[in-house]
């Protein structure tokens, strides 16, 4: 059986998203990577961001996986520039939620290092929310100018935000949810 490489194991990953197959065959290759962590992404083991995801409401077609900043913007339009750093050294996620309030979006992303993710935390944070943003504050929350509410959190190497939720309830509790996932994983 052929080496998986990373390469080979985020393409089957995002055509299984759209196909719903399943992502390895298998057999002792298909345990390459330890329970919780992603295959080696460039230099450094990174958590797997699907792993977070929580499953209460997850819309299982929804799921994208993100290897860079064109994927994200292909489902979700965030900047002109990177603001969270997408590449070869993260694992992110992409997913839509139902809700009884309606549709909440979240993105989730594992960094080498909780320092990279709380330097992406700190920027991204200071460019999508207001001018009150609280960079300091590992969790933060608020109503942003299009009437929908929206929150980031940082877990170690990990950075969670909710993009659109139509409720306060609804952004924060899918944040928490996502955070106790976070919590739960072993990091490198």
């Amino acid at each position: 059986m052929p080496r998986i490489t990373p390469r080979v194991l985020l393409l089957a990953t995002f055509l299984a998203a759209l196909s719903g197959s399943p992502v390895l065959p298998a057999g002792p290759s298909a345990t390459a990577a330890p329970t919780g962590l992603s295959a080696t992404t460039g230099l450094t083991a990174v958590p797997r961001a699907r792993d977070i995801l929580p499953a209460a409401g997850l819309v299982a077609s929804s799921v994208v996986p993100l290897p860079d900043q064109a994927a994200l913007d292909a489902h979700y339009f965030l900047a002109e520039e990177s603001l969270l750093g997408l590449g070869r050294t993260t694992d992110a996620v992409f997913a839509k939620y139902r809700t009884e309030a309606g549709e909440t979006l979240l993105l989730i992303v594992a960094y080498p290092s909780a320092e990279i993710a709380e330097r992406v935390y700190r920027r991204f944070g200071g460019d999508f929310f207001s001018k009150v943003f609280e960079p300091a504050s590992p969790r933060y929350v608020e109503k942003i100018e299009t009437g929908d509410w929206a929150g980031a959190a940082r877990k170690g190497p990990v950075l969670i935000v909710v993009l659109e939720a139509p409720d306060r309830t609804s952004c924060e509790g899918l944040l928490g949810r996502a955070e106790e996932k976070a919590a739960g994983i072993k990091f490198p």
